[in-house]
């Protein structure tokens, strides 16, 4: 669920650094033919469609790769997150028990098939995925905040540069969820010791690799939910609306977090982002307007 938000985060950050939405063409990611990629450009064009933001001069012929190569970079999450799902699909359907009784044969087989791996690796695969998703998602938010790279906009997105901090702490928060996401996604399936002197020489650590999934799966949506806050700080200093499904995620923000007029604690902020990005009210708000994304 929270990939699709991922898609309208990066959405609402295009349209306030009025970004060029070439690099977004259906064609482009159909002669490379990534199903991941497909969909999100195709999602982020849903929700950008008659985007008042967008219809500005001053597009650059080429934007930061963090800006144009969001499908090609967020999109193998997806593909990461199928695989896994189809991993576990198939142990949810097999047999992993040792020995295996086949009674149509009057046999009793010892094997491995409790062995970990499959779902281990599989795990890993989309833990690097998601990370990979929000490490793009943290140097969008840096875009918003750097001024030398915003197309305008204050730094850190204060009203009272120099004096005040604006949201420069709230992307302190994001980079540091980030580092520790980094951290998470160090593989543990290839770290097996050997026990039960040797009998059971090779583990999968899969149970390692699942907690650590786990952990990242309830931090990355901190990280998202940032850099909508600062998306939906950048829109009232452009004066302008975004598009009307992402103009919706906007009102919705508003009703749980305030323009930052003057520094304040963030911490409540980032927590009331964190938890409309995990309750899928995001999300919901989008498709509210334009239907469900892919």
């Amino acid at each position: 669920m929270w990939l699709k938000t991922q898609d309208v985060a990066a959405a609402m950050t295009l349209e306030v650094l009025n970004v060029n939405m070439s690099g977004y063409d259906e064609r482009l990611h159909r002669v490379r033919g990534h199903a991941g990629s497909i969909t999100v450009a195709k999602n982020i064009r849903r929700l950008t469609e008659g985007s008042p933001l967008l219809a500005r001069p001053g597009k650059k012929v080429q934007d930061a790769y963090s800006l144009r190569s969001t499908p090609q970079s967020a999109g193998p999450a997806r593909t990461a997150l199928a695989h896994a799902r189809g991993v576990f699909a198939t142990e949810l359907n097999g047999v992993g028990d040792n020995p295996v009784f086949f009674p149509e044969d009057d046999e009793v087989v010892a094997g491995a098939n409790f062995q970990g791996t499959p779902m281990a690796l599989a795990l890993e695969y989309a833990s690097m995925g998601v990370v990979t998703a929000a490490v793009l998602a943290e140097r969008r938010l840096n875009r918003l905040m750097n001024p030398a790279l915003s197309a305008g906009l204050p730094g850190f997105l204060t009203h009272g540069g120099g004096m005040f901090s604006g949201m420069m702490l709230a992307q302190y928060t994001a980079g540091a969820i980030v580092c520790e996401c980094r951290v998470l996604s160090t593989p543990a399936a290839v770290g097996s010791i050997p026990a039960a002197a040797d009998q059971e020489d090779f583990v999968s650590m899969g149970w390692t690799t699942a907690l650590k999934t786990r952990q990242i799966m309830d931090l990355v949506p901190g990280v998202l939910g940032i850099e909508i806050m600062a998306a939906c700080q950048a829109r009232d200093f452009r004066k302008m609306d975004f598009a009307p499904a992402t103009q919706a995620v906007y009102g919705l923000v508003r009703e749980h977090v305030a323009h930052l007029h003057e520094d304040r604690p963030l911490h409540d902020d980032n927590t009331a982002m964190a938890e409309l990005v995990r309750s899928g009210a995001i999300l919901a708000a989008a498709e509210k307007v334009i239907g469900p994304l892919d």
